[in-house]
């Protein structure tokens, strides 16, 4: 009985690590590899035309991600932009309210997947209680021999106990560590493209309003000193 309940405990404990591996490890470097050809393609775009051009360019770009829920994303994001292109001197939306740690999280299901390190210990702390129940369950007083035999099976339920524990433990703390450096690396590829997306493309907001100021402060002083112009040739 020991030996069968470890082995069950095992098995649901690799089966909830491989969900996590394929929901969780496996669709966060899916994400990352798409910031990872968006940023490429914003590189090839911009050594191929004038700078003017860029977001012309990208936003012809159906497939910028390869991955169709943030192609979607940006889909709406250029709706965005082509809305306010309608309107003069209008700042243009930050391509960072689009694509950002908590967007991603949503997208990933990472509050779903952080709960397979629990559910792991969990399991682990489960084939406890159920290690220790078999033992005590087969401790019998009758005779010589079967407290000899009861207190095998008390032994075997412990190790069932420690065993069970121990591995969801390791395997709590490795899919931890190797979530969060995927995750890490995600983020990492995600504000590279967003750096080049506001260097190269679309500048953030503060940095268009301090633009538009630049160029109404401009306008007013040219505005001014024709006007002086105008009237010092009026008084000759």
């Amino acid at each position: 009985k020991a030996n069968k309940a470890f082995c069950c405990f095992v098995i649901i404990q690799g089966i909830l690590m491989l969900v996590g591996y394929i929901f969780g490890i496996m669709r966060v470097s899916r994400y990352s590899r798409s910031f990872q050809i968006a940023r490429a393609i914003i590189h090839q775009t911009k050594k191929e035309i004038q700078a003017d051009d860029m977001w012309v360019a990208i936003s012809r770009n159906d497939n910028l991600f390869d991955l169709d829920v943030l192609d979607n994303e940006f889909k709406n994001y250029k709706n965005l932009v082509a809305d306010r292109k309608k309107k003069a001197n209008q700042i243009m939306p930050d391509i960072e309210d689009t694509f950002n740690e908590d967007v991603i999280s949503i997208k990933t299901w990472r509050s779903t997947v952080s709960q397979v390190p629990e559910t792991l210990t969990g399991v682990g702390i489960l084939g406890t209680f159920v290690g220790l129940l078999i033992g005590i369950g087969g401790i019998g007083l009758s005779s010589v021999a079967a407290a000899m035999s009861g207190l095998k099976i008390l032994i075997d339920g412990i190790g069932v106990a420690f065993y069970t524990s121990i591995v969801g433990l390791i395997l709590s703390i490795c899919f931890n560590l190797t979530y969060k450096y995927f995750w890490n690396v995600l983020l990492k590829d995600m504000f590279l493209f967003i750096d080049d997306f506001h260097k190269d493309v679309i500048a953030t907001e503060d940095s268009q309003l301090k633009e538009l100021q630049v160029k109404y402060y401009t306008t007013m002083l040219k505005y001014y000193n024709d006007s002086e112009e105008s009237g010092a040739k009026t008084t000759k």
